[in-house]
């Protein structure tokens, strides 16, 4: 009678008769796979229509606060919020964005971070009349909100796209 042997592979002990296949992913495999199933893209989907309603009401709130009217936002709970939107934005870098919507996705992170440091530049300048000073600075601070949801999605893309270039190569 022939003894079977113990095989232990990826934490999961079996005799060799028992274990038929075993596939091992690299970490990009399974998070695109996971992207890919209908799970990662409802998760995806929420997520980024969660985050950037956060991103605007927090926007529109930090905004008010900006220009003077007091609505309660203190430093800890603006950190939360920006806490709340990175991960978020994390989140929809790595489930949402497939390689065809990466490019555009780009794209649009670039010009959305692109306008926040531009508001703030007006911000600057419009010192000199005070209305034109508070519309700059309530759209600035909006604007940086989105940026702390986009920004951290658009390092995920860029990694990912990076990661994919180089690996053709």
């Amino acid at each position: 009678m022939a003894r079977k042997k113990n095989l232990k592979v990826g934490g999961i002990t079996g005799a060799d008769d028992q274990v038929e296949e075993v596939v091992i992913k690299k970490p990009a495999g399974v998070i695109s796979s996971a992207a890919r199933s209908t799970t990662g893209k409802e998760l995806g989907a929420w997520a980024f229509m969660i985050g950037f309603l956060i991103a605007i009401i927090a926007g529109i709130l930090a905004g008010l606060q900006a220009v003077g009217v007091d609505v309660g936002l203190n430093m800890s709970t603006n950190g939360l919020l920006i806490g709340v939107l990175a991960v978020i934005g994390l989140i929809v870098g790595i489930v949402n964005v497939s390689d065809k919507e990466a490019v555009n996705f780009l794209i649009g992170a670039i010009a959305i971070t692109t306008a926040s440091g531009a508001m703030g530049v007006l911000q600057s300048i419009s010192n000199i009349a005070a209305q034109l000073s508070a519309i700059a600075v309530f759209i600035g601070v909006l604007m940086n909100m989105v940026s702390y949801f986009v920004g951290p999605a658009a390092i995920i893309v860029a990694l990912k796209v990076i990661y994919s270039t180089a690996r053709k190569a």
